[in-house]
């Protein structure tokens, strides 16, 4: 009726939308990682960095949207910017550097080679991760300028709808494409290990 937001509403969802921010990159740098996808295990100093970077992330994160003083949520939100970037910069060049070793057909992980089929599975996995994420960093942007050059105050609920169904696309075509993997990849594995016994 005033025209004001609940304060705790507001600081519960921009809480929600930093767990739900941390939980999509946390996915996607495990993913990038190749964890599950080219090796079954992390090493125990990627675990470590992989939780502290996840953990200063939300921590950060929910400091900032609590916060109450000027001068602490700057650094609050300096500090939260810098461990996003990190965390980006990470994903980019591990989903990169794993695209590039499945193009030459092998991965030093794995104790046998993959198949054709099964490298096939692992590049697309690997490609869409690459595809989802840079419509993630491209995304904000574009809605950013459609907000300030085309929507009027009135019509700031198009910019969320937008921005939460092109979001909701990109969720799914990223789990379409891990279910594909995971649903796939099993008959793919024991197909090409009945082969290697029947030649043998």
């Amino acid at each position: 009726r005033t025209g004001l937001d609940s304060r705790a509403l507001l600081q519960g969802a921009r809480i929600g939308e930093i767990l739900t921010g941390g939980a999509f990159l946390g996915m996607l740098l495990l993913l990038s990682m190749g964890w599950s996808v080219t090796r079954p295990n992390l090493t125990k100093r990627e675990e470590k960095t992989f939780w502290g970077a996840l953990v200063l992330y939300l921590v950060f994160g929910v400091l900032h949207s609590l916060c109450e003083t000027p001068s602490l949520c700057q650094g609050y939100q300096l500090a939260f910017y810098i461990v996003r970037i990190v965390i980006t910069f990470g994903i980019i060049v591990a989903v990169n550097t794993n695209v590039e070793r499945l193009r030459q057909g092998h991965i030093l992980d794995l104790s046998r080679p993959d198949s054709p089929t099964v490298l096939f599975l692992k590049l697309k996995l690997f490609t869409n991760v690459r595809l989802v994420f840079f419509v993630c960093l491209v995304l904000p942007i574009v809605l950013m300028l459609i907000d300030l050059t085309v929507l009027s105050w009135d019509q700031q609920w198009v910019a969320v709808l937008l921005q939460e169904a092109l979001f909701l696309g990109a969720y799914s075509i990223l789990a379409q494409t891990v279910q594909e993997y995971i649903t796939l990849m099993p008959a793919v594995v024991e197909s090409a290990v009945e082969d290697d016994e029947g030649d043998g």
